[in-house]
């Protein structure tokens, strides 16, 4: 006997052939569209591939998926399979026990204590990046701040000279990458299309150029005979538990491209989002330069950056305002309900990140940036999940925060920012990201 499964709401008729066109381009529009029609949880079954998925911008649906019942779901196929290929089996995209043996692995490189010693050299790329400001009237952070954010993960996390060219290349396969998968993902049919015009193999292609540039930087460090005490070092001298072997070259090559990709591309989409959210609201940046100026140089210690503060209240709401994880995906293991509801192994899950941080039944004036209402001491158990939850939280969201604060408190020490931008236009890729953020570096008045 078939069982009977009981899906939350469904998207029928006119609204679902939208959604799958419409969706395409503009997959935030549409998916707070359908949120607003149906609930906090949705159903939605493809057409042509016959594959349900539930959308849910629901905080104890969330939390069920990512805490309670975690060992149910894996990433879909979506970051395992499609992702994977271009990108390479790493954190990001791995599963089940290969997963856990690597976040074993790493998350050593991540604790707070290894983070701290980072300052210095976080520092160090920043204020080179700061001296360098250009002098004309207009200015694009986001280029900036991808840039920064690339050279801090290069200098830190692997103690490597990257040369400037090798950066931009390396930043515009990833871009292309993201592209090709966002509509790979979207388009029904795309794949076999893409693949019958070669698309799909100039992208692997260019893949296999950014891993190239990752395995310079490996070889670099063999050559050298040094020890840097750095995250590198602890990979390559790394042993499993089980066979007291080492990584093999190219699972170690996925690992540095992924903390590459991830460990610059959010901070650097999120930097974005709050110089552009800090320059429309002069208020909270005159509290923001009180606290750099009040806390003197212990502003760029580890212990102030680390801590609670009006800094981070700005970057946590910024964060929530525009969640660059926007959406995270789950694929259900085997048949599970929640409540009411119930659903077939294979299910994809869409947990709709952005839609959480903005739910009103969450959060009083949801559209307003109020940074002060972090300072809640409930602020803990907020709806707010920008890097994730359960087992598979993010692993470099400590080093994250303390370098978003340090950049922030480092800029507005000396500068402030006008945006030329009354709002920012938005790509949803594998992170949401803005296309620029245009504006005037003003110098301050001492």
């Amino acid at each position: 006997m078939t069982p009977n499964y009981n899906y939350p709401t469904e998207i029928k008729g006119k609204r679902k052939l939208y959604s799958l066109l419409y969706g395409i381009n503009n997959p935030l529009e549409v998916i707070s569209g359908n949120h607003n029609i149906a609930g906090d949880t949705f159903h939605l079954k493809a057409s042509i591939t016959n594959i349900d998925f539930i959308f849910s911008q629901d905080k104890e649906f969330i939390e069920y998926i990512l805490k309670q019942n975690h060992k149910n779901y894996f990433k879909s196929e979506i970051q395992s399979v499609i992702l994977g290929k271009y990108i390479g089996k790493g954190l990001l995209t791995n599963n089940g026990k290969d997963w856990l043996k690597q976040r074993r692995l790493i998350q050593p490189g991540f604790s707070k204590i290894k983070i701290s010693n980072l300052v210095g050299i976080m520092e160090a790329e920043i204020d080179k990046a700061f001296q360098a400001f250009p002098q004309e009237p207009e200015t694009d952070l986001y280029d900036l701040f991808h840039t920064l954010a690339f050279n801090i993960v290069a200098k830190t996390l692997f103690s490597s000279d990257i040369d400037e060219e090798s950066v931009k290349e390396l930043g515009k396969i990833i871009t292309e990458v993201q592209e090709v998968f966002a509509k790979e993902v979207r388009i029904p049919l795309y794949s076999q299309m893409i693949k019958s015009l070669g698309i799909i193999d100039k992208v692997m292609r260019k893949s296999n150029e950014g891993k190239n540039i990752i395995k310079n930087v490996l070889d670099k460090r063999r050559s050298s005979g040094e020890e840097k005490n750095d995250l590198l070092d602890m990979l390559i001298q790394a042993r499993y538990e089980d066979t007291q072997l080492p990584m093999s070259d190219e699972q170690l090559i996925d690992e540095m491209l992924i903390l590459f990709v991830a460990g610059h591309e959010t901070t650097a989409n999120a930097l974005s989002f709050i110089f552009f959210e800090i320059s429309r609201n002069p208020e909270a940046e005159q509290k923001l330069k009180a606290e750099i100026a009040a806390e003197g140089e212990n502003a760029f210690g580890t212990e102030s950056l680390m801590k609670k503060s009006y800094t981070s209240s700005i970057i946590k709401e910024a964060m929530r305002l525009h969640s660059p994880a926007w959406a995270i995906d789950r694929q259900a293991l085997e048949d599970d309900s929640f409540k009411n509801y119930s659903w077939k192994k294979g299910t994809l899950i869409i947990l709709y990140i952005t839609g959480l941080h903005r739910n009103p039944k969450y959060w009083n004036d949801p559209d307003s940036f109020i940074p002060e209402r972090f300072n809640d001491e409930n602020a803990k158990n907020f709806a707010y999940y920008p890097f994730g939850a359960g087992p598979r939280l993010c692993i470099g969201e400590h080093f994250a925060m303390m370098e978003m604060a340090l950049i922030v408190r480092r800029f507005y020490k000396k500068y402030s920012f006008v945006s030329y931008q009354k709002e920012l236009k938005k790509k949803a890729l594998v992170t949401l990201r803005t296309l620029s953020l245009k504006g005037k570096i003003v110098k301050n008045m001492i």
